[in-house]
């Protein structure tokens, strides 16, 4: 039983059921031990066991979640899953993403009692990704400083952190309920993340990153890939996933052949010369006692 767990969740439309299974086979390929839980719909878990048939995937259903922004915001619900007591750390993972390799990094990289991210941005930016709305309320004044993304969380499977994702859970429903959603779930995360102190934004930058060059990515050894960009566009997901894997396939270093296969077959022609040579001395001796007969 693996200690480690890694989620991600897919609702909304079909079509990411598609994404899903990118992730999931991407997943596979690395031989790692940790596991690995889809959080959907009944009707998509079908679809992605026919999709991913020799995948050992787990799966946490929910049927009610229909919109976008239920959709964004399911990645919270991770406690509820009722084999969680298991795991002792859990990363999330957006579905828009590819594995490339072991995660055993970058859960051992989660040592503190915080949300591990990938930070990016500026908080204060107009777009309203990193919750500029949110700090301004807080304090007018507040200063610029980094924002974080969201695709990625990783952390221990520890209460205080059950409880952040329930305060983020609720100030969202509210926002969302009073209509006054900006950007989804990531200025939330932004906002009690970032005022809570509870999050470490910089140790991930090394191991994961948003659409990196498959060049970029193989040379800087990076564990996890995002495609970030058209939320819900579920299309457009696939055709990033696409062109990164073909990229991926050409930038693969060609494999050398080792110089020791031309050094054992001429080791190997040079036991047959003599063998053939031994045989020949050999015929000859034979003829020359019929000779003296």
């Amino acid at each position: 039983m693996s200690k480690y767990l890694i989620y991600t969740c897919c609702f909304h439309q079909e079509i990411y059921t598609d994404v899903v299974s990118n992730l999931i086979n991407s997943f596979k390929t690395t031989g790692t031990t940790a596991d690995f839980l889809v959080y959907t719909t009944t009707q998509y878990k079908e679809i992605i066991q026919a999709k991913c048939p020799d995948a050992n995937v787990l799966f946490l259903e929910k049927n009610f979640y229909k919109t976008m922004n239920q959709a964004r915001i399911s990645k919270l619900d991770i406690f509820d899953y009722p084999g969680i007591e298991k795991y002792e750390k859990i990363l999330y993972v957006d579905a828009d993403s590819l594995i490339l390799k072991d995660p055993e990094a970058v859960f051992d990289s989660i040592q503190d009692d915080v949300v591990y991210v990938v930070g990016e941005g500026n908080v204060l930016n107009e777009g309203e990704y990193w919750g500029r709305s949110l700090f301004l309320k807080e304090n007018p004044e507040y200063p610029e400083r980094e924002g974080l993304s969201a695709f990625v969380l990783g952390f221990k499977n520890i209460q205080p952190i059950k409880k952040l994702f329930i305060k983020i859970k609720q100030s969202f429903y509210l926002d969302m309920y009073q209509n006054k959603l900006r950007f989804y779930d990531q200025p939330f995360f932004n906002f009690y993340l970032l005022q809570n102190k509870m999050c470490n934004t910089e140790t991930f930058k090394t191991l994961i990153r948003s659409r990196p060059t498959p060049e970029i990515a193989l040379k800087d050894g990076l564990v996890i890939v995002h495609f970030a960009g058209c939320p819900g566009h579920g299309n457009v997901k696939l055709e990033l996933i696409n062109e990164f894997k073909a990229g991926l396939v050409v930038a693969m270093p060609t494999p050398v052949t080792k110089p020791v296969l031309a050094n054992e077959t001429i080791f190997l022609l040079q036991q047959q010369l003599e063998e053939m040579r031994q045989k020949t001395a050999q015929l000859e001796e034979l003829l020359r006692k019929q000779l003296h007969q």
